[in-house]
């Protein structure tokens, strides 16, 4: 009979990887590196505490799929670099219209909460075995 922390079932590594998937953004984030890359002060931290989360429920549901993990590394990388590349468009447009273009505030504000969910997925699928 095998246990559950077995070969078959690293729970140890999920949980390690879990944890440091979701705290590593949070924690970036309360370190002030997310304004520093160019988060609005008001939400540079709240935007990393909704998208983590989810960033974490996204690598977990592609580990369960059929590929390989470093195809779910790369994929999950690439996403994380085009998310960030659409939230700075979003906040260099909203500040060049003086904040009047609705859609690239949302960009911006959306972009963040789209970049903590890949970077906690990405963490996940580099952590995960």
């Amino acid at each position: 009979m095998t246990s559950v922390s077995g070969p078959r079932y690293p729970m140890k590594n999920l949980i390690a990887a879990s944890a440091l998937a979701l705290l590593f953004p949070i924690g970036l984030a309360l370190l002030g590196v997310t304004k520093t890359l160019g988060a609005h002060i008001w939400w540079d931290v709240k935007t990393i505490l909704i998208g983590a989360p989810i960033g974490l429920c996204l690598g977990f549901a592609a580990a369960l799929l059929p590929i390989s993990k470093t195809t779910r590394l790369i994929t999950f990388l690439i996403l994380t670099l085009a998310s960030f590349a659409l939230t700075k468009y979003g906040q260099i447009t909203f500040a060049n219209s003086y904040a009047e273009d609705q859609l690239a505030g949302a960009l911006w504000y959306f972009g963040w909460i789209l970049t903590g969910a890949c970077t906690a997925a990405t963490l996940f699928s580099a952590l995960k075995r």
